[in-house]
């Protein structure tokens, strides 16, 4: 660390992550002009004009290209005030199709991330993260334009497979040999129909929305403190997922993505929280080798060739008793 400080020290420091900035906006401009399923999540016009369209040395210096202005569909946000967000500079977030970006709604074609996610990972590239329809790079002062060349190529690969419908065998030839049984002379387009529609019909970014808003956050009955000495002492049973709705909740549960906290140790299982774990649930079993990683709670097989979800709650008299005491 200490190295890692001294090196950024000053001016050297900040001409270091200068220069990532403008490399990270080229790699955008680049994507643009090379791909055209797969795209920067960035305003598709400043000023009247388009994005990419302005020098590189200009938007590196002008807040202006990242900000969210209310109002602007390009991103479907809403209930924030003016100059209250920007796009981080050093965060090369690309977005796939499925979902319209003006109204938010779900289209009848989509690429969920995951897909790509396990295509770039095959070809040794490696994301931060990604979402439904959204993959994160996190940049530092050590990509360079070469990298950046590269992980475009290969994003462009991808779309020529997704254009063709290549064999899904070519496109992720690991996963298909590991789940041959399942996904047996499937096509790259196919496997992105049936896990889109998933995703659609069960109205999955609905749900992940509503996890974070405080009318749908699980209501907190015991001190989490409480709650967790309570787990630590043994308190507390495992239980199915579908059977732990109204139970209070012996750990905290956390699915990435997106990576944030959703239930924590002495809130009720229930509402949004829970049916997102339960769709995740079913998404694992319907299509294996693209599960997320899910913190707090335990997957494993059902003997059905699905998977089953168990998570801790408290025992039913635990919870009287430590109400009680809170009172």
């Amino acid at each position: 660390l200490d190295v890692n400080a001294k090196m950024q020290e000053g001016e050297a420091g900040r001409r270091l992550w200068a220069d990532c900035v403008k490399t990270t906006i080229d790699a955008r401009k680049l994507l643009l002009d090379t791909c055209h399923h797969i795209k920067p999540f960035i305003p598709n016009k400043v000023r009247g004009a388009d994005w990419k369209s302005y020098p590189t040395n200009l938007i590196s210096q002008d807040l202006e290209f990242f900000k969210f202005v209310p109002g602007e569909k390009w991103h479907s946000f809403e209930g924030y005030g003016e100059s209250q967000y920007f796009v981080d500079p050093c965060k090369f977030m690309l977005t796939t199709p499925g979902i319209n970006v003006e109204t938010g709604e779900y289209e009848d074609f989509g690429v969920p991330a995951t897909i790509l996610a396990n295509y770039l990972r095959e070809n040794g590239i490696i994301p931060e993260k990604n979402d439904l329809n959204s993959i994160l790079f996190l940049m530092t002062p050590a990509e360079n334009k070469e990298k950046m060349d590269h992980l475009v190529s290969q994003i462009a690969r991808f779309e020529k497979y997704l254009d063709e419908d290549a064999p899904l065998e070519d496109v992720l030839p690991g996963l298909y040999k590991h789940y041959e049984y399942r996904y047996h002379d499937y096509s790259i387009r196919q496997l992105c129909q049936e896990m889109h529609d998933f995703y659609k019909e069960r109205n999955i970014k609905k749900i992940q929305k509503q996890m974070f808003r405080s009318e749908y956050m699980p209501k907190s009955v015991i001190n989490p403190q409480d709650a967790h000495f309570a787990f630590l002492r043994g308190q507390a049973e495992l239980v199915r997922m579908e059977d732990a709705e109204g139970r209070v909740a012996a750990e905290g549960a956390l699915p990435y993505p997106p990576g944030v906290l959703c239930c924590f140790p002495g809130e009720v299982w229930g509402g949004p929280v829970l049916k997102y774990f339960l769709a995740w649930q079913e998404a694992m079993g319907r299509m294996p080798g693209f599960a997320p990683e899910l913190q707090g709670v335990y997957v494993e097989d059902n003997g059905r060739g699905g998977k089953q979800v168990y998570c801790y709650v408290l025992k039913e008299d635990i919870v009287e008793r430590l109400k009680a005491k809170g009172q």
